[in-house]
C-alpha cells in the first residue's frame, strides 16, 4: 500500500512540474514557531533587499544629476557676471554687492589686485552726483566723454591706491580704525555737521552708506602715509629748509626760493586767514599756536603742484601776527612726488594690467 502511495505521490509532482506556474499548488503558509521564526525573518529581508538596491542607484543618480545642474548654473552665472562686468562694465547695484562678495579684480599692479569693487564704489559715486546734482545725461556725446575722463580717472585712483597697499604691506604701515574716525570726526566738526547730516549728504550726493566713506577715508590716510614714507627727497628738503631758517636767512627769501606752492611762493608764502576759514591741513591752528616771528615744524598734509592739482606736502609755517577774527601768517610747502613718480613708472614699464577698456577722457564712444 505504501509503495502505491509513493508511486502516487511521484506521478502527481511529475504532472505538477509540467503545469503553469499559475495552476501549480501554492505552497502551505509559513507557520510560525519559536523553531522557524529566524527563517520567516528572513525571507521577509530577502523579500525587501530587491528594492533597497534599486532605491540606492536611484539616489546615488540624482546626487550626480543635481551636482551636474548645480555646477552648470555656476558656470553660467560665472560667464555672465564676466560678460557683465567685464564686457558691458554694468555698474548696478546688484554687480557692485556682488564684486564686494567676491574678490574679482578690475586690474592688476606689478603684481597687487586692484579689487574692482574699489573701482565700483568711486565711478558710482561720480556717476550719482552728476546725474542727480547737475541733472546730466551721459547718452549725449559730451555726456560719454565726461563718464569716460572720470572712468579713467577713478580707475587710476583705485590703481594707486591698490599700489600704496603694497607698499604699505613692504613698510608695514597701517592706518588704524580709530585713525580713520578721528579723521572723520575732525571734518565734520570742521564743517559744523553732525553725524546724521554727513549721513544724508553722503547719500544724496553719492549714494554712499558711511561704512563706504569710510573705507574712503581709510584708503586715503593709507596712501597719505605710504607717500610721507618713501619721499626721501621731500624730507632732505625739508632739512635743507629748516637749516637755512636756523642759520637766520629771511623767512620770506627761503619761501621764493624753495616752496614748491605756486600761489604763495613769489609772496614769500605769506597769507591771510580768518577765523571761520577751512583748516584743513591745520595750518593756521598751528600758526595761532605760536608767537608772533615762531616758526613751526613740518607738518604734514595735502598742497597744490603748479596746476592746482591737489598733492601731499610737508607745510612750515612762521605766525606773523593774529587777533581774534584772523590769523596772518606765511607758509612753505613742500611737496611730495616719489610715490607719484614710481606709480607713473609702472605704466611705463608696464606692470599695470587692466582688465577692463577704459577710453581715452576725450572719447565719446
Amino acid at each position: 500500500m505504501s509503495k502505491l502511495k509513493d508511486k502516487a505521490d511521484e506521478l502527481r509532482d511529475k504532472v505538477a512540474d509540467k503545469l503553469p506556474d499559475k495552476l501549480r499548488k501554492k505552497d502551505a503558509p509559513l507557520t510560525i514557531t519559536n523553531d522557524t521564526i529566524a527563517e520567516h525573518r528572513e525571507k521577509i529581508l530577502a523579500g525587501g533587499r530587491k528594492f533597497k538596491y534599486p532605491l540606492q542607484y536611484s539616489k546615488h543618480k540624482i546626487l550626480i544629476n543635481v551636482c551636474v545642474i548645480v555646477l552648470v548654473a555656476l558656470v553660467a552665472f560665472g560667464v555672465w557676471l564676466w560678460a557683465m562686468l567685464y564686457r558691458t562694465q554694468a555698474t548696478g547695484d546688484f554687480y557692485y554687492n556682488a564684486t564686494r562678495v567676491l574678490p574679482l579684480p578690475v586690474a592688476n599692479v606689478d603684481g597687487q589686485n586692484v579689487p574692482y569693487s574699489d573701482y565700483l564704489r568711486r565711478i558710482r559715486a561720480d556717476i550719482y552726483y552728476y546725474e542727480n546734482q547737475e541733472s546730466k545725461s551721459f547718452n549725449t556725446a559730451d555726456g560719454r566723454r565726461e563718464l569716460n575722463y572720470n572712468k579713467r580717472k577713478e580707475l587710476d585712483a583705485a590703481e594707486k591706491t591698490a599700489y600704496a597697499y603694497k607698499l604699505a604691506r613692504l613698510r608695514k604701515i597701517s592706518v588704524s580704525d580709530a585713525e580713520t574716525d578721528a579723521k572723520i570726526t575732525a571734518q565734520r566738526q570742521a564743517d559744523g555737521s553732525d553725524e546724521a547730516a554727513v549721513t544724508r549728504m553722503l547719500k544724496s550726493y553719492y549714494n554712499w552708506t558711511m561704512s563706504e566713506y569710510k573705507q574712503t577715508v581709510h584708503d586715503q590716510l593709507l596712501e597719505q602715509k605710504v607717500a610721507f614714507a618713501v619721499d626721501q627727497t621731500a624730507k632732505n628738503k625739508v632739512d635743507e629748509v629748516e637749516k637755512r631758517l636756523r642759520n637766520g636767512e629771511g623767512f620770506a627769501a627761503v619761501a621764493k626760493d624753495m616752496s614748491d606752492d605756486p600761489l604763495t611762493k613769489n609772496s614769500g608764502g605769506e597769507m591771510i586767514a580768518k577765523t571761520a576759514d577751512a583748516d584743513p591741513n591745520g595750518i593756521i591752528a598751528a600758526a595761532r599756536r605760536l608767537q608772533p616771528g615762531q616758526v613751526s615744524g613740518a607738518i604734514a598734509g595735502v598742497g597744490r603742484d603748479a596746476t592746482l592739482n591737489d598733492r601731499y606736502a610737508y607745510f612750515i609755517v612762521k605766525l606773523i601776527s593774529k587777533t581774534d577774527d584772523e590769523t596772518e601768517y606765511a607758509v612753505i610747502a613742500i611737496g611730495l612726488n616719489e610715490f607719484d613718480n614710481e606709480f607713473a613708472s609702472l605704466k611705463d614699464k608696464g606692470k599695470i594690467s587692466e582688465y577692463i577698456k577704459v577710453p581715452a577722457a576725450d572719447a565719446a564712444d
